[in-house]
């Protein structure tokens, strides 16, 4: 089943030292995907481990995407128009263009599984077309 991938599990699957990462790599073991990211997240992702990690953990990571551990989604104009429109209905939560492009994608492709550590804005967000999301690795199912 597909799962829509968030930066922060992304982000604690390369970091052997975060205090999430057994889980988001048990939870990543335990799935057959495909795992989908939004190709806005590319960017943050990118920086997170740059940044924390080291270069090396940002070319592990684009090496994954080549070996299809990862299935880019490009955004669509509709999606655009989505991220805008939940980034003003969610202002108090400060939703940014990240985490409202991962709604987006997600309603797009009626995927309702996030691999997320972000409980803050997935929670509280109401997706279109769905009950709710299931957050992974937390709602292990």
């Amino acid at each position: 089943m597909a799962v829509i991938c968030d930066t922060g599990a992304v982000y604690a699957l390369y970091d052997a030292d975060d205090a999430h990462h057994q889980s988001v790599r048990a939870q990543i073991e335990a799935e057959f995907g495909p795992f989908l990211l939004p190709v806005i997240l590319l960017a943050e992702i990118d920086y997170l481990l740059t940044a924390r990690l080291g270069a090396k953990a940002a070319i592990d990571f684009v090496e994954s995407i080549e070996q299809g551990s990862f299935e880019l989604v490009l955004p669509e104009p509709s999606d655009l128009t989505r991220i805008h429109e939940l980034m003003t209905t969610y202002g108090d939560l400060r939703l940014g263009i990240a985490d409202a492009s991962v709604v987006a994608t997600a309603e797009r492709l009626n995927v309702d599984r996030i691999l997320t550590l972000d409980h803050r804005h997935f929670r509280v967000i109401q997706p279109r077309g769905m009950a709710h999301f299931v957050l992974l690795p937390t709602d292990r199912t």
